[in-house]
């Protein structure tokens, strides 16, 4: 009777095993054992062991992209979850009003888009020529402010960073406000007939009840920073230069440009082992306290 159970259950979860281990569990290991060689792609792989990886650790432009990666999680994490926390607070204000609803909605939609979409328009609003940022620039009597953004070499990262802000605080803004709804509003009436200032409440009791929202937006902000590509991609390529390059856009240029496939697996097991490690810190610094 159990082994029959067993089989029963087994079956259900079939399906989504045979999609988990086609599109992903087989991809990772072809890419593990990939890493372990050098291959062009044509012919057969090559058998170098660690040396890829040894390679990696002496590649100045891998550490650069990783620089650039962490420099970006300021504009992927941090600035969005400031800004998510401090509109949270003003909005929480509008309750039951419809310009919360309209705020709200109108915060979160660039999120909805998919960021490749989001990097053409901006790329756009940044030309240096026609973009509607330097002629309003050029428009107040400021020409200087009117540079080519994605063209320079000290701007190009923030320049870009600055779209993943847009894109991503309005999903910080709307996870946290669903935060503050699950709270026990007598807790804020308490507070207030004590005395207790807009920010004393906020810093003693709102921050500490958003803090599993505040993981969540961590974790995901986090990740979606060091897997950037597909903004970099359609914004800059990685240019001018190595200003905006990263480690998944050294990746593809070391796979589809270099044909250097053994390098570009080992990069990206690499980059993944980075994510594993990052996430892993996430979960120890902000971890849950047990009651007794």
């Amino acid at each position: 009777m159990l082994n029959r159970s067993l089989l029963k259950n087994s079956l259900y979860i079939l399906p989504a095993l045979l999609i988990y281990s086609v599109f992903l569990l087989f991809p990772l290991i072809a890419s593990l054992l990939i890493s372990l060689t050098a291959w062009d792609g044509s012919g057969w792989p090559i058998f170098v062991g660690m040396q890829n990886f040894v390679a990696i650790f002496g590649d100045y432009q891998f550490w650069i992209a990783v620089g650039n990666n962490v420099i970006l999680m300021l504009f992927y994490t941090l600035f969005p979850i400031t800004l998510g926390l401090a509109l949270c607070s003003f909005l929480n204000q509008l309750k039951g009003s419809k310009e919360l609803t309209l705020l709200r909605a109108l915060f979160f939609l660039p999120y909805v888009m998919p960021m490749a979409v989001l990097g053409v328009v901006w790329r756009w609003l940044y030309n240096p020529a026609f973009g509607p940022i330097d002629q309003f620039f050029r428009f107040i009597g400021m020409p200087q402010l009117a540079i080519a953004w994605l063209g320079d070499f000290t701007w190009a990262l923030p320049a870009t960073g600055m779209v993943a802000i847009w894109y991503f605080f309005g999903f910080c803004l709307v996870l946290f406000m669903a935060g503050i709804q699950r709270m026990d509003p007598s807790i804020h009436e308490a507070a207030e007939l004590d005395g207790s200032s807009s920010w004393q409440k906020f810093k003693r009791i709102t921050l500490p009840g958003l803090r599993p929202e505040i993981k969540v937006a961590l974790i995901l902000t986090v990740i979606a920073s060091l897997k950037a590509f597909d903004l970099i991609f359609v914004m800059t390529r990685g240019g001018p230069g190595t200003s905006t390059l990263v480690t998944n856009m050294y990746m593809y240029q070391q796979g589809f440009d270099l044909r250097h496939f053994g390098y570009a697996s080992a990069v990206a097991i690499l980059s993944m082992l980075i994510i594993f490690i990052v996430n892993g810190l996430i979960h120890l610094m902000i971890r849950e306290r047990r009651t007794c």
